[in-house]
């Protein structure tokens, strides 16, 4: 097919497109931006992503600037376009956005985790230049997931913006911001997969007579079917179905084996658009006694839980923040990430995809539940909007419906999650939902799956009482298939000391050994369970949280086993990759930022996934550790001596060491 190019400006840019089929242009320089009301005065020029509380949400501020700001710029797309679709996709906006062309409204979202379209057809001539406006309001409301919760609403277009370009007739894109192209797959097993695929077409002004669908699946370049199809259904569907027989199973961090599906749509013979997107064909399920099975074998889910914001530049990420993040994450020997308490970005599903990281995803249903019937038909339109636009990604293997939703109202939540429930499986019946709890209700067995957020130790003197009440409800509700989907405590790095006292958890002295104790208790109680299908650490990152006052840094999160800034992995994080990371081989020394020591005589800690390890103190030999069932070392009793201490300790696969001082005077 012959392809007509020409040149596309849009504010002094030069782009090279093709006319033949559908395009996208990254609108994400050059806008002009201020806050407040008018959308002229003292405005600055800003990229996307962009937040405006990057400077004024992240250290405690609870006055963090939560209102109306504005986003503008201009469009000129070429006389080539004339006949031509345009479609705005915004890839986020925190919380409620209008768009605006030349002045005239165009569409309202609300809603500030997930993707919205809007068709810019009727408001933008081709040749002459047109105003995009875009105004983000993130005020607190009432009918508005989430109404609060223990993290900060960042404000922005925060994850970018696009121009769609397309022909009359296309690939639907604005179907709640999703491809237009749903993947479900059936009768999953090593001999066979079912797959049925679904593509929504649209048309503004002419007839879908002529067009045609076609389907193409490779395997590593290999094309392995090819389907065309032209019967189009109800609701303007073309439906396709094929099996494949003895699939290259997607299964997990083992193995994350992508293949490459795309869709064409024609017209007349011609090609007029397409869709690529990757396929992971997997079957699993959660036993209610033995816990969780992926492709057949057991598989416990060991992840952590992972807020989207971080120092500096709060919700604003770029594609290497997320590739950074995930780095940190896999090298401590996760399988899994809960993506609380929202939907985050596509990128990050997609990357997750590709490293095989089993992904919850969830819907902003936190902590409080009000009567209000907008409040619940944003939390279906939120629901709707997770599923449709990541209904693809093999990473996905359940939809999150609430986290903590509060019985103490009023407003009970029983009937909201039911309807949630209930919504999630006509949107897709091939995944089980499931729910984040910290109580006993009713609720409870509404999800197909439940998780349990559960601080023992933490929030009270009950340490090691995770292991009984597990065992508790177990045998209170043995149908239900449960696992552990919060547990954590905090520390600060900046905070030491040689002493094992249990802190305020809502002081400001988070000692980091404390955090080390909490997790070797909790997980030595956690891995003896084999029924809890899952266990998410909270959290990977600390966050920000406006209104703590814990640690030494206002309005942070404390309890991510790495700093905000991801300079620093705290103890207890090499405490898990000791445990759940079995090729990366290491020794690691607890308590080595604990530089100034006040005891003479000491246990000396450290965590080791490859074998025992000997312990030196300025050279002197201290014997030989062997791990214990959670992969911890020690040499108890251990006597230091009076001014610098050398601390090594080594096996045959690698070393650490650090340097204590123990002085007689220290304050």
């Amino acid at each position: 097919m012959k392809k007509v190019l020409f040149l596309l400006f849009l504010i002094g840019t030069t782009f090279t497109v093709s006319i033949s089929a559908s395009v996208n242009i990254p609108l994400n320089d050059g806008w002009l931006f201020n806050r407040g009301f008018q959308a002229s005065s003292g405005m600055t020029k800003v990229n996307l992503p962009h937040t405006w509380n990057a400077e004024d949400g992240m250290f405690g501020n609870t006055d963090y600037y939560r209102g109306l700001c504005n986003y503008t710029r201009k469009l000129q797309l070429p006389i080539q376009y004339q006949g031509k679709r345009i479609f705005l996709k915004v890839g986020a906006a925190q919380t409620v956005a209008d768009v605006f062309v030349d002045h005239h409204f165009v569409t309202q979202h609300k809603g500030g985790y997930t993707a919205f379209v809007a068709e810019l057809t009727d408001f933008i001539k081709p040749g002459k230049e047109s105003t995009l406006e875009i105004r983000v309001n993130n005020a607190p409301t009432m009918d508005i997931a989430p109404i609060c919760g223990d993290f900060n609403i960042f404000g922005g277009l925060y994850r970018g913006v696009e121009l769609i370009v397309t022909d009359d007739v296309c690939i639907a894109p604005d179907y709640y911001a999703s491809s237009g192209v749903f993947f479900t797959q059936t009768e999953v097993t090593e001999k066979k997969a079912a797959l049925k695929i679904e593509t929504l077409l649209s048309s503004k002004e002419t007839s879908l007579d002529g067009c045609e669908v076609e389907f193409q699946l490779y395997d590593r370049g290999k094309q392995l079917r090819r389907l065309v199809c032209n019967e189009i259904s109800e609701g303007n569907k073309v439906v396709m179905t094929t099996t494949i027989d003895n699939p290259h199973l997607w299964n997990g961090v083992k193995d994350p084996f992508l293949y490459q599906a795309v869709v064409i749509l024609r017209k007349n013979g011609r090609e007029i658009d397409r869709r690529q997107e990757a396929i992971g064909f997997r079957y699993y399920h959660a036993d209610a006694d033995k816990g969780f099975f992926l492709n057949g074998k057991p598989y416990r889910l060991n992840g952590v839980n992972m807020h989207q914001d971080r120092a500096e530049i709060a919700t604003a990420l770029h594609q290497y923040n997320h590739d950074e993040d995930l780095d940190i994450v896999q090298e401590m020997g996760c399988n899994a990430i809960r993506l609380c308490h929202y939907p985050q970005s596509k990128y990050l599903h997609q990357q997750m995809d590709r490293r095989g990281l089993v992904a919850w995803a969830e819907i902003p249903f936190v902590n409080v539940y009000v009567t209000n019937p907008n409040y619940d038909e944003n939390l279906r339109q939120q629901l709707k909007e997770l599923i449709l636009q990541n209904y693809n990604h093999p990473c996905i293997l359940f939809w999150g419906l609430f986290n903590e939703i509060n019985s103490g109202w009023l407003d009970r939540p029983s009937k909201m999650a039911k309807d949630l429930h209930d919504l999630a499986h006509q949107l897709d019946p091939s995944r089980p939902t499931m729910g984040a709890s910290n109580q006993d209700d009713d609720f409870n067995g509404t999800p197909d799956l439940i998780a349990f957020n559960k601080y023992f130790g933490w929030y009270d003197d009950k340490m090691g009482e995770i292991g009984n009440w597990a065992d508790n409800e177990h045998r209170k509700h043995p149908e239900r298939k449960m696992g552990i989907s919060e547990y954590g405590a905090g520390a600060c790095v900046f905070q030491q000391t040689d002493s094992l006292i249990h802190p305020d958890p809502l002081g400001q002295w988070h000692p980091e050994n404390w955090q080390t104790y909490y997790h070797i208790r909790n997980w030595n109680e956690l891995q003896k369970r084999p029924y809890l299908w899952c266990n998410f650490i909270w959290c990977m990152f600390d966050f920000a949280s406006a209104g703590r006052r814990e640690g030494t840094i206002p309005g942070r999160n404390d309890k991510g086993l790495v700093t905000y800034d991801r300079r620093t992995k705290k103890d207890a994080y090499y405490f898990y990759k000791a445990n759940w990371n079995k090729d990366d081989q290491f020794v690691y020394i607890a308590g080595k930022r604990n530089t100034l020591r006040s005891c003479k005589t000491t246990t000396i800690q450290a965590f080791s996934n490859s074998g025992p390890a000997s312990l030196y103190i300025n050279g002197k030999s201290y014997g030989q550790a062997f791990p214990d069932n959670v992969n911890v070392l020690q040499w108890k009793d251990v006597t230091l001596d009076t001014g610098v201490n050398t601390i090594e300790v080594k096996n045959k696969h690698s070393k650490d060491t650090c340097t204590w001082v123990l002085s007689d005077t220290i304050d």
